[in-house]
């Protein structure tokens, strides 16, 4: 049954909706949790094949045995009763291994290079956009326009290491999330992490942040191959997701001090998505840190 429910995901994600393949090790970690490895192996390698014969092709069988490896890991990883940053540690690390091992599938079977598809498919949507804001004469926002767009672009070819570590981790939480509920609605009592609102980082990792912004501004004008350029983009990136989730953490964390209603606080959390207000907001991440704003540890009511 969970061999056919990976199948059924693989061809809506095939012909429907792409993202539910990444869900598709949830049955393996459920599988793996409830009854051991060697099933989760023999249910990988069945879903596989039939995947392959559904689909008729190759590397979907391919990619539904690589994606199997991030249900076996967190299966056996909830098995052993790891802690859940563990469990997300090692459901990170093998997605990331998955995805590259997905795109190297890619230009060997399909003779496809994948992210450089993806490249010009924004790309062309990107223009298209901006085309259409000219024609019906919106004003062209200062930053970005077409001019302005090959650059955009290199940009996003340099961050493709923070780029890809960053799906991993969404797709490591959201197979968590999902096969913890399942599993949780079968009798199970598996852990979860903190609540949201009082997530909080080691301090050390403030320093990711400020050397990624510190490279940055001593490359400035080097050029965009420089690879300490690249080193700063992608730190830059990775750790600005990082604190400005740390920063909504302790702004929800004063909501609920202050006992505010849910539509006022989603109204100010969308306002915080402007550009001004959330470097703001990633900076009170940052010096989180060091400052504890929220008391955590110190404060029992917290």
């Amino acid at each position: 049954m969970l061999a056919a429910i990976t199948v059924l995901l693989s061809v809506l994600g095939a012909y429907f909706m792409p993202y539910l393949f990444f869900i598709t090790p949830v049955p393996l970690i459920i599988l793996v949790y409830r009854h051991g490895m060697r099933p989760g192996i023999l249910v990988a390698i069945t879903s596989a094949l039939l995947g392959g014969m559904v689909l008729s092709t190759v590397p979907t069988m391919i990619f539904l045995l690589i994606l199997g490896l991030v249900g076996l890991a967190m299966g056996e990883a909830l098995r052993e009763g790891f802690s859940p940053h563990r469990i997300m540690l090692i459901g990170t690390a093998t997605s990331v291994i998955s995805l590259l091992l997905m795109v190297a599938v890619t230009a060997l079977f399909l003779d496809l290079n994948v992210l450089e598809t993806t490249f010009e498919t924004m790309e062309r949507s990107l223009e298209q956009a901006l085309q259409m804001y000219e024609r019906f004469g919106i004003e062209e926002h200062p930053l970005f326009n077409l001019d302005s767009l090959g650059e955009f672009m290199r940009l996003l070819r340099l961050a493709l290491p923070a780029a890809l570590l960053t799906t991993a981790i969404i797709m490591t939480f959201v197979n968590y999330w999902l096969a913890r509920l399942i599993l949780n609605r079968l009798g199970g009592k598996l852990p979860w992490l903190k609540p949201f609102r009082l997530w909080r980082v080691p301090w050390y990792l403030a320093w990711g942040y400020i050397l990624g912004q510190s490279l940055l501004l001593v490359t400035q004008g080097s050029g965009n191959s420089n690879i300490w350029f690249v080193l700063g983009l992608n730190l830059q990136i990775l750790f600005n997701y990082v604190f400005l989730l740390q920063g909504l953490a302790i702004l929800w964390f004063f909501f609920d001090k202050a006992n505010l209603p849910k539509l006022v606080r989603w109204i100010i959390i969308i306002f915080v998505f402007n550009p001004l207000f959330s470097t703001l907001v990633v900076w009170a991440g940052v010096l989180d840190t060091w400052f504890n704003f929220r008391k955590l540890g110190q404060d029992a009511s917290a």
